[in-house]
């Protein structure tokens, strides 16, 4: 057995660990960047343009960054995506600092190429794990983000507490930095699969890449990449816009929009340490399912009333239903590429999640000042009704393949 297959459950650990680090980094960002945004423009609707723009600069360096580690290695990529980190925090404190907006975003921008690299931490955990260990493996790695939940809050107050900074919400954007040194020790420890042979095996393949639109044309493909899509894409939608209407809208303090978030995210997560088995016994597209449904009962408990009950209530089923199409999207996809095709298909997948996300995102302050809590809302039924169709469509095709193979 290849030697990091019997390190898998240590390899795992510590991919856990840096899932959680790099959670812990994207949930401060997320949390205050809306924040500081309409801080420093006075402006709802350009509040959201930085926590955008990271998300714009994931989905553009996504495939970039797949394609990066194929030629060096998952080690160095994860490493240059802790540098980019790092940068992220310089800059994002010195736009606090200099009052400007633009050099404030720049800086958030940089996070989302951390936040690509960091992505592909779900995808390593199979590369190090046995076969029938990979349902779990991706549901325990993307667990670190339980523990992200519950360290991020406390983490960016404490940050804020022990500078005695004069500028509001801008210790946290050390602690961005200080965890992008973390990062950089935790990848000197995990033993990561030789890319120099895994290159030279792909040698004994076509080496002709798919096109985009080949892989588009996969049904597959198109049912596990728009799930794990369209969870990210709502819960952006709806989380990124809480914090500003619970503090702005309904009157609340910021740390009732902290808690909110926290609690949020901890059910993005919690579910992680069982979702992976109930996949292996379901199936992934029952899983989607039950995400769909969470997502729907999340925007009708959102519509019901403005009281605080309401928004915990809505970002936590927002969480669950996340977990549940993302872990899902993501073990689905496995079907969807042959071996040569990986780097290249995990690379446009998560140029489409990052891409929608985004535009979800950018959209989502001006929705709000625009339309409002239950427009912003009402929303995500018609997302939801989308993939629930492509799904069924998924669902009907593989039926199909199924039945022409077994003539």
């Amino acid at each position: 057995m290849d030697q990091t297959l019997k390190n898998y459950k240590v390899n795992v650990v510590l991919l856990f660990i840096a899932q959680a680090i790099a959670l812990t980094s994207t949930i401060t960002i997320v949390t205050y960047s809306a924040l500081v945004g309409k801080m420093i423009t006075g402006s709802t609707a350009l509040a959201t343009i930085p926590a955008a723009s990271g998300l714009v600069a994931a989905a553009l360096t996504a495939y970039p960054a797949s394609m990066f580690m194929k030629k060096y290695g998952r080690r160095r990529g994860f490493q240059l995506g802790a540098v980019f980190a790092l940068l992220s925090g310089l800059c994002a404190f010195y736009g606090i600092y200099a009052e400007n907006f633009i050099i404030f975003v720049l800086g958030v921008m940089q996070h989302g190429i951390f936040q690509s690299f960091s992505a592909f931490y779900r995808f390593t955990a199979l590369e190090v794990t046995p076969l029938h260990k990979h349902k779990q493996a991706v549901s325990y790695v993307l667990a670190g983000g339980l523990v992200a939940a519950l360290i991020a809050p406390t983490a960016a107050r404490f940050f804020e507490s022990i500078f005695y900074l004069p500028l509001q919400n801008a210790g946290s954007y050390i602690l961005v930095m200080a965890l992008s040194f973390v990062t950089q020790l935790i990848m000197l420890f995990i033993k990561f699969p030789d890319h120099n042979l895994a290159n030279s095996a792909e040698e004994n393949f076509n080496k002709v890449r798919p096109s985009f639109w080949e892989v588009l044309k996969r049904p597959v493909f198109l049912c596990a990449s728009l799930n794990a899509a369209g969870a990210y894409l709502i819960m952006s939608y709806i989380m990124t816009a809480s914090p500003i209407e619970i503090v702005d809208y309904c009157g609340f303090q910021v740390s009732d929009a902290a808690s909110v978030i926290q609690w949020h995210a901890m059910f993005m997560f919690l579910p992680s340490f069982f979702c992976g088995s109930l996949i292996g016994k379901v199936g992934p597209v029952k899983v989607m399912m039950a995400g769909m449904l969470c997502m729907v009962m999340s925007a009708s408990f959102a519509i019901l009333g403005l009281e605080l009950i309401n928004f915990y209530g809505s970002l936590i089923l927002i969480g669950l239903g996340w977990n549940f199409m993302f872990t899902a999207g993501t073990i689905l996809l496995e079907r969807a590429y042959s071996p040569r095709e990986k780097a290249h298909v995990q690379g446009m997948n998560d140029f489409v999640v990052y891409g929608l996300t985004a535009c979800s995102t950018l959209s989502s302050g001006y929705i709000l000042d625009r339309f409002g809590w239950v427009v912003m809302n009402e929303m995500v039924f018609v997302v939801v009704g989308i993939l629930f169709l492509v799904t069924i469509w998924y669902v009907i095709s593989d039926r199909r393949v199924m039945r022409l193979n077994t003539m």
